[in-house]
């Protein structure tokens, strides 16, 4: 089975060269009877796929497999043929598959199978995804799907939701040339809470992730009346929004103007405005604070700053390192810096630096330095782990460590799992976290018992009843 690449929040796309490429995402709605139900969203790369001639044109015809297991039961199967739009004139669009799909509360283990039919290529990818009861004591939202474009309509097919067409947006990236970012969700329980037809607001903004402020003339607001379901369709311009990391914020305010219900998305924004910030062009370093960071350690230190930098950044920083370009490295980052810490960077540097060289000495192996490997990139990016339990000689597993955060941005609660399969290295490559945008592998602990179960069942998300096997009830109980 190919790993799961996930991109983004909620997101993983399965790839390889010469097979389908295709984006998933899936989002919890409910009917008016509270009932819930999912709906799986998949985007196909057209241009990964296989055409063969037809009147017209050329089409690509895909099975598709979707399957939704509670614990080792099969609860749900759908198994159908899909073909793509006409292809002409070498004009190749993605083109996307919308399905919905009742299903109870619970934590299914979800798996997807694709198939070019014409290449018999076929791919497959699993996740956790879990459904949780609506009650009806307080207003809840649903999921909040990001959108391409909507209208109103009157047909009846999987991409309508209450009298409007959702193209879906498959990632939570906004790059650019986007300027707005759009969005449907539901409200449920308003006549419940409020009482039926009464008017309430909902307001939505943008805070940044890290300090939780508002930005500034990024606001709209919509006038509601309760009733079993509330759709909502909203927009908010961000081509004045700068690079970084956000939360789209949502508030169901009442008569009394007390808010009496909230929700928020994580989304990233990567903007024109600020890219001149990191620029190499007329750079005059002249820092004190850099006087350690010569030419043979510029691009150490500049490798263990690309965890900390935006995601934006990634390539670039990539790419500079490949051509040992030590005067643009050295450039690059003192640009960083003041960018990053505008009033005093030299003090920052050095608070960052200590942490490289605590990474160096907790998690250097043989072969990696220590921000290279997982360890340290997490150590880096979120800091010092607030507990941590290290098995290294647990029976039937392999030496792990879970961290658990306490905060984490704006997310409470946060874990990881690092695990030494090759027992030989101080390597620990992550195993699963439950960090949006982190590795999710929810079969984390067959991995983990495989040491001594190399046939274990792959469909049993269990693997804590080995012998000795302690790793769920740690996973579950730090940090309570």
């Amino acid at each position: 089975m190919k790993k799961i690449a996930f991109i983004f929040i909620l997101l993983f796309s399965f790839s390889a060269t010469a097979k389908p490429k295709v984006f998933f995402n899936y989002k919890t709605f409910y009917t008016p009877a509270k009932e819930a139900y999912v709906t799986t969203m998949l985007q196909f790369s057209s241009g990964t796929l296989k055409y063969f001639a037809v009147e017209g044109g050329l089409q690509a015809s895909i099975e598709i497999t979707q399957i939704f297991r509670l614990q080792d039961s099969i609860v749900m199967a759908d198994k159908y043929k899909l073909d793509s739009p006409l292809m002409k004139d070498s004009l190749v669009e993605d083109f996307f598959d919308v399905q919905n799909y009742g299903l109870e509360a619970g934590i299914y283990n979800y798996e997807l199978i694709v198939t070019d039919l014409t290449s018999g290529e076929s791919i497959t990818g699993a996740q956790s995804l879990e459904i949780k009861e609506l009650g009806n004591s307080e207003i809840k939202f649903s999921d909040v799907e990001f959108i391409q474009s909507a209208n109103k309509t009157e047909e009846k097919n999987n991409f309508v939701k209450n009298g409007f067409f959702l193209l879906p947006y498959m990632t939570n990236y906004y790059p650019p040339e986007m300027e707005k970012i759009a969005f449907y969700l539901e409200l449920y329980n308003t006549t419940e809470v409020i009482g039926e037809n009464e008017k309430f607001l909902l307001t939505y903004s943008i805070a940044d992730n890290r300090t939780g402020e508002n930005i500034e003339g990024v606001f709209q607001f919509q006038r509601l009346s309760a009733a079993p379901i509330v759709p909502v369709l909203g927009y908010l311009p961000i081509d004045k929004v700068p690079s970084g990391d956000f939360d789209l914020i949502l508030n169901v305010i009442n008569k009394d103007n007390d808010t009496i219900s909230s929700d928020q998305m994580f989304f990233q924004r990567r903007s024109d405005q600020n890219l001149e910030a990191i620029s190499m062009e007329a750079v005059d370093i002249d820092a004190s604070w850099m006087a350690d960071v010569t030419g043979d350690s510029v691009a150490y230190y500049l490798g263990a700053t690309m965890h900390i930098a935006p995601r934006y950044e990634y390539e670039t920083i990539r790419k500079m390192l490949k051509t040992n370009d030590t005067t643009s490295m050295k450039e690059y980052f003192y640009s960083f810096w003041k960018q990053t810490a505008p009033t005093n960077p030299g003090f920052e540097w050095f608070k960052f630096r200590k942490q490289i060289w605590k990474t160096e000495k907790l998690f250097a192996t043989q072969i990696k330095h220590g921000w290279e490997t997982d360890r340290g990139r997490i150590w880096l990016k979120y800091g010092a782990p607030n507990q941590f339990i290290d098995r290294p000689n647990e029976p039937s597993a392999y030496p792990y460590q879970i961290w658990h955060y306490y905060r984490i941005g704006q997310r409470s609660d946060i874990r990881f799992v690092f695990y030494n399969p090759d027992l030989v290295t101080n390597d620990y490559p992550m195993l699963h976290s439950d960090m949006q945008g982190e590795l999710q592998n929810y079969r984390w602990q067959n991995e983990l018992h495989k040491r001594d179960s190399p046939s274990y069942n792959p469909d049993d998300p269990g693997g804590s009843s080995q012998y000795g096997g302690n790793s769920n009830l740690y996973y579950n109980e730090i940090g309570r």
